[in-house]
């Protein structure tokens, strides 16, 4: 949960992800380091809702690791996965073969959020979704 709460969800959200949603977590040394949070959208995708890491363990490759297997799992049941990102987050997903462009949903933090999100000096406004073939 703690990790989870570092991505600016309120506690209501986190109960919702972890009461609907499918969470893994990364260990190392018997502690939990990074978590992903994934939802089933239909039959052929999946969407990635979250994707955290302790601020001790970020930038070392843990997330793209828990990423990797998870999309390895993934690909036996499904087609394709999607994930919302902020703008400062796409080259990370490109890079993780999210190179597809789906949408973008206008002045969604805005309009989910009670307070402004920041992204590093970036200020959320938009989710723009990018997808992975699962199969490639």
């Amino acid at each position: 949960m703690y990790l989870l709460s570092e991505t600016n969800l309120s506690k209501s959200n986190i109960d919702r992800y972890l009461n609907c949603y499918n969470v893994y977590g990364l260990l190392k040394d018997n502690e939990i380091i990074s978590v992903v949070v994934i939802s089933h959208i239909d039959e052929d995708t999946v969407e990635l809702k979250n994707l955290a890491t302790k601020q001790e363990y970020r930038n070392k490759g843990y997330a793209k690791k828990l990423l990797k297997l998870l999309c390895g799992n993934c690909k036996q049941k499904y087609n394709k996965m999607i994930v919302g990102t902020t703008e400062n987050n796409i080259p990370f997903f490109v890079k993780q073969g999210f190179d597809k462009y789906e949408k973008t949903e206008k002045n969604f933090f805005i309009d989910n959020y009670d307070k402004q999100i920041w992204d590093g000096d970036l200020l959320c406004t938009d989710l723009i979704y990018y997808s992975k073939d699962l199969k490639s």
